[in-house]
């Protein structure tokens, strides 16, 4: 069993020392340090001896692109869609919002970069947390409210060129299933090209895609198993948070999506990864990430991760009721899970 810990909110590096040697102490294999695009402009070499530091407690360190360009999954935001307007994403009612296109060359460009400092600064892994088109008003700050019919991505002149060549007619004004594939096509081409840029530099890759079952219409990707074929790729997961948004039954959300990892996994012989929610949590409720820990294992997965560090304690918003109460009952649950595997 492999266990690991997302981090971010800190970049005070003897602050951030304190925090991963408590990481280390605690039983974790490894450190996914959130690294921003403020972390690419100003703080290169602050990542650098973060991730120094971190080899040196023994940790293996992931590098997250965290809200890069608005296209990964995290709370931080996009300095890079204020500087290139003209390729972010546009909405089916015409609105332009502060997140890249997936067909963008720029994007690639930007994200190519973000991936060569990750590299310089010595990480063994990078993790492609979430890849996804407007994700509508799960986890967007500044939304654009409005029913998914109106709000769904993208109908840039890119994307309407692209849709047009491939199918033969314009892109219809619904989110059918055509423009369902066509969407799932250009996350699948993102993730290729970037998995195969950090292999050609020799440095492991990790995916997360969205679970399925969300409740929310505008992200995920229906179909894993493309996914799964890419050459480079090193570990698949996803991330049944149950109390995310819109919260759902912990039970029928966390272990079907952990028997399909499991199952996916096993059939393309790709190590499986799975996450745990630590935060957000009420009072009474740190039960439920134990609980979650235990389906995880009962359904087959041998690499837990928790999202994260101390509850996300640097984030109010996504404090849980008890911080102190919620990390010791995930370490205590991750080290009985590696107790009995």
């Amino acid at each position: 069993m492999r266990t690991g810990v997302a981090y971010f909110g800190n970049r005070t590096v003897r602050h951030v020392a304190a925090d991963l040697e408590d990481i280390a102490a605690s039983g974790f294999d490894y450190v996914v340090h959130c690294s921003t695009e403020s972390d690419l402009i100003w703080g290169k070499e602050t990542m650098r001896e973060i991730y120094r530091i971190s080899h040196e407690l023994g940790l293996e360190v992931h590098a997250d692109p965290w809200g890069v360009a608005g296209v990964f999954g995290g709370e931080a935001m996009s300095k890079f869609v204020t500087w290139e307007t003209d390729i972010c994403q546009v909405l089916a009612d015409g609105s332009r919002i502060g997140a890249a296109c997936l067909n963008q060359p720029k994007l690639m460009d930007w994200l190519h970069t973000w991936i060569d400092a990750a590299v310089d600064q010595g990480v063994d892994v990078l993790f492609f947390d979430e890849p996804h088109w407007y994700p509508g008003d799960l986890w967007y700050i500044g939304r654009i409210i409005g029913p998914d019919s109106e709000r769904w991505s993208c109908r840039c002149d890119v994307c309407l060129e692209l849709f047009r060549d491939r199918y033969g007619h314009e892109m219809p004004a619904v989110l059918d299933d055509e423009v369902r594939a066509f969407r799932q096509q250009a996350v699948y081409d993102v993730t290729v090209d970037l998995i195969g840029y950090g292999h050609a530099q020799g440095v492991r890759n990790g995916l997360c895609l969205l679970p399925h079952g969300m409740t929310f219409d505008l992200v995920g990707v229906p179909d894993w198993t493309p996914f799964l074929q890419i050459p480079g790729l090193d570990f698949f997961g996803t991330d049944p948070y149950w109390r995310a948004g819109a919260e759902v039954p912990l039970e029928p959300y966390v272990r079907p999506n952990a028997a399909a990892v499991r199952e996916i996994c096993a059939t393309f012989g790709v190590p499986n990864q799975f996450w745990i929610q630590g935060y957000n949590l009420p009072n009474g409720a740190e039960w439920e990430a134990a609980r979650a820990i235990e389906i995880a294992v009962e359904e087959g997965m041998t690499d837990l991760a928790v999202w994260a560090y101390r509850g996300c304690e640097a984030m109010s918003a996504l404090w849980p009721g008890n911080i102190d109460t919620t990390w010791e009952t995930v370490v205590r649950a991750l080290q009985n899970a590696n107790d009995c595997s």
